[in-house]
């Protein structure tokens, strides 16, 4: 069943992410292609994906502590994010199979 406030936040949160992506927009305009805005567009994504897994990471540790060094590990030497991916959630089912919490 749809409700009218679930309609709301539904359009309050579109109107959010417009406005924050015409603000990219006018902020590019108005900053251009600077070395730190370069910079920081370079690294945005992985300090997103890292901050999203710190709090998994520090509220459970062991087996994704595993499953977060087995991915940097493969991300890093075989330089995908996707194999990574994989030998993170098979870490982590490893090390819940072997009795690791």
């Amino acid at each position: 069943m749809l409700h009218a406030d679930t309609l709301v936040a539904i359009a309050v949160m579109a109107l959010a992410a417009l406005a924050a992506k015409g603000g990219g927009f006018v902020a590019m305009r108005w900053l251009g292609r600077h070395r730190f805005v370069s910079a920081w567009l370079r690294h945005a994504p992985g300090a997103v994906l890292v901050s999203a897994a710190v709090v998994p990471l520090v509220q459970n540790g062991g087996a994704y502590m595993a499953g977060a060094v087995a991915g940097a590990v493969v991300t890093r030497t075989a330089g995908g994010f996707t194999m990574g991916l994989f030998a993170a959630v098979g870490a982590v089912a490893l090390a819940r199979a072997a009795g690791i919490q």
